[in-house]
């Protein structure tokens, strides 16, 4: 298994963007197959905003201050 790893690894990882895409696209296919249409999208979406949220905590950034540039304060 570490011949297969080592040998063909570097490979895969030229194709990275081809990979991740089409498990993308399998994960959306199965999602409307089974939940339908647009019970996938908002699951997606739902996917999507917490990504963008888990990046920008990553990045130092507040939740709070997140928020607060989306969704302004009412003053």
């Amino acid at each position: 298994m570490d011949d297969f790893l080592r040998e063909y690894l570097p490979k895969l990882l030229d194709y990275k963007g081809r990979i991740i895409g089409s498990m993308i696209g399998l994960i959306a296919g199965l999602l409307w197959a089974f939940l339908g249409f647009w019970r996938a999208i908002a699951f997606l979406v739902c996917v999507v905003a917490g990504y963008f949220f888990g990046k920008k905590i990553d990045q130092r950034g507040s939740l709070r201050g997140i928020l607060e540039r989306i969704i302004p304060p009412n003053d």
